[in-house]
């Protein structure tokens, strides 16, 4: 708030005045007993040459207001007021002060001694002494000290006066004189006081702002050990079931020469691609999770059929469900939903994925619902379901249900999927929802999404990828390890593709391609992004490209989005590749 603010100000000056009270009320608890014995010792010295009740009045009277005051600091100080209560109690102050200075009016011009010049002398200067006294303690309030010191000395001016003569004229004018002289002493009091309150207010709200800053580090280092640690335990987890499928890889190809019998050979070679399978996944949710945590994770809105959605999704889990006697099934929609059908895509592949494994020959079913204003895209099963005390729990990272839960062949998992499917859920601005019950299964809702309008163009669907046909079609493949070519151009030609490696790129025009799949790092000095923006001015800068990548930098992520091109992060499974290759061949128009 700026300084210029009526409220600040108002706040600033409630504030000094509290500094103010609060140390009012604390010296007036130390002068308050010598005040009462002075006005003790005036009132017998006065004795002799007044009437005593006079006497008496006057310190019964001041005896009286004093002892109030000490009674309301002493209950400040024991009881801690609020700043609130002690600006209450500031009225009751100042009429009590008043109180005093207007006894010790009434003594100088009630207990006056005419004609005694040794008794006027005393009683002006223990008057004055205390007048001097009552601004030094109560100068860091102007009101308070005005209301103390101008009714106590200004009438003993004035009786100066009544008395007549030059020299009592002189006195009590200078006893005036002597008030102006107060007054002008307390105001520089209450300047410099003030100052010092400022400063002690600026040096309490920079020690504020230090604890708050230290409390704040102290929870950012608790934060920062707790991340450690869960890097840790992330690490010591992926590292232990990164192994696993490596390790039984490892045996089944040793064991492949070995093979006696056909049968014995495509058995080996089915665990084998079974663990390939297993190993991919477990990368997948690894690279997820960098994504979220490096901020790679950019969702990109549009309209999509939410029918050609799950149509995807039944074909890329078909020979994973038919493994393990899984039927997936698809409720059928006309649903237009607005987000990231990517990201939506990935949170379905894991809710999916997970629905299968734990499904043992029962069905699995994926469909929408229409809920208020909005839509649920919801993926139910009829497996075992989950326990209620596991059901929060199981959103958590590394979280994984009882093996003996799953099937016999049902492959284990890092326990990241649902972590990730909430983490990409709170990016969409969508929520989770599940449902389960023990023996009867589970229905795992992704809440929140916008239903489009049915005239809104949504994202085509390419066509090869219904047809699933790659006769004929040709296709360049530029990367710089050779293992990796001569792999890619195994699988594709077996898909029925023409297919032109290239380690360099310089001939990619002559072959006329359909489609160019490239790797992302070609050498140090160039990128397959380089190679994309050479051929930009030529003819082959139309034909669809497939970016591949074991990098997961936010930047390059960005710097291939922003050119529409696909791109897929090692590893790579067949039916990845073979699905973005079909919806490439569909945009080039050129599958047969």
């Amino acid at each position: 708030m700026r300084k210029s603010d009526p409220n600040f100000v108002t706040a600033r000056d409630e504030e000094l005045e509290v500094h103010a009270l609060r140390m009012l009320l604390d010296r007036n608890r130390l002068a308050s007993g010598m005040h009462i014995l002075v006005g003790i010792l005036i009132a017998v010295v006065a004795s002799t040459s007044v009437p005593i009740w006079r006497c008496a009045f006057f310190a019964a009277g001041l005896a009286i207001p004093i002892l109030l005051q000490l009674r309301l600091s002493s209950r400040v100080a024991r009881e801690d007021w609020s700043d609130e209560s002690v600006l209450d109690a500031r009225h009751e102050f100042d009429r009590l002060a008043f109180w005093v200075g207007c006894m010790w009016g009434f003594a100088g011009l009630m207990l006056f001694p005419s004609g005694e010049p040794a008794k006027q002398l005393f009683l002006t200067f223990v008057m004055g002494g205390m007048s001097l006294s009552a601004v030094g303690t109560q100068g860091m309030r102007l009101r308070t000290c005005y209301t103390s010191v101008l009714p106590g000395m200004v009438p003993l001016g004035v009786r100066y006066m009544l008395e007549g003569g030059l020299s009592n004229w002189l006195s009590g004018g200078l006893i005036l004189l002597y008030v102006v002289v107060l007054v002008s002493l307390a105001r520089k009091i209450n300047d410099f006081m003030l100052q010092a309150f400022r400063l002690q207010i600026e040096k309490d709200g920079l020690l504020r702002d230090l604890q708050q800053q230290a409390v704040e580090l102290e929870r950012a280092r608790e934060a920062a050990d707790e991340a450690n640690l869960s890097k840790s335990r992330f690490l010591a987890q992926a590292s232990h079931d990164l192994r696993q499928p490596l390790h039984a890889i490892s045996l089944y190809v040793e064991t492949l020469p070995d093979a006696e019998t056909p049968e014995e050979h495509e058995e080996i070679m089915g665990r084998v691609r079974q663990s390939l399978d297993v190993l991919t996944k477990l990368f997948d949710s690894l690279l997820d999770v960098s994504l979220l945590d490096t901020g790679g994770v950019q969702p990109r809105i549009s309209v999509f059929n939410a029918m050609d959605l799950f149509v995807e999704l039944q074909r890329d889990f078909e020979l994973v469900a038919r493994a393990c006697d899984v039927t997936l099934h698809i409720a059928p929609t006309r649903l237009k939903l607005r987000s990231d059908p990517v990201l939506v895509r990935r949170m379905l592949q894991n809710l999916v994925s997970n629905a299968i494994r734990h499904s043992e020959g029962q069905d699995v079913l994926i469909g929408c619902r229409r809920r208020g204003g909005g839509v649920s895209i919801q993926v139910c099963d009829t497996g075992r379901g989950i326990p209620a005390d596991e059901q929060q729990r199981i959103f958590k990272e590394f979280a994984r249900l009882d093996s003996a839960r799953m099937g016999a062949k049902a492959t284990p998992g890092l326990g990241l999927g649902l972590s990730i499917v909430q983490r990409v859920a709170d990016e969409l601005g969508l929520n989770i929802s599940l449902v389960s019950r023990e023996g009867r299964g589970s229905v795992f809702s992704i809440n929140g999404f916008e239903r489009a309008d049915g005239n809104e163009a949504s994202l085509p669907q390419p066509r090869g990828a219904q047809a699933g046909n790659f006769e004929a079609a040709s296709i360049v493949v530029v990367d710089d390890d050779p293992a990796t070519l001569a792999a890619t151009e195994l699988l594709l030609t077996r898909w029925g593709c023409r297919v032109k490696s290239l380690s360099t790129p310089e001939s990619i025009g002559e072959h006329a391609p359909d489609v160019i799949i490239c790797d992302y790092e070609l050498s140090p000095s160039m990128t397959g992004l380089d190679v994309i923006d050479g051929l930009a001015e030529t003819a082959t800068g139309t034909v669809p490209t497939i970016m591949i990548s074991g990098h997961t930098s936010k930047e390059m992520q960005l710097a291939v989005a922003e050119r529409g091109i696909p791109l897929l992060h090692k590893p790579i499974r067949p039916a990845q590749l073979r699905s973005a290759l079909l919806n490439a061949l569909a945009s080039s128009n050129k599958a047969s």
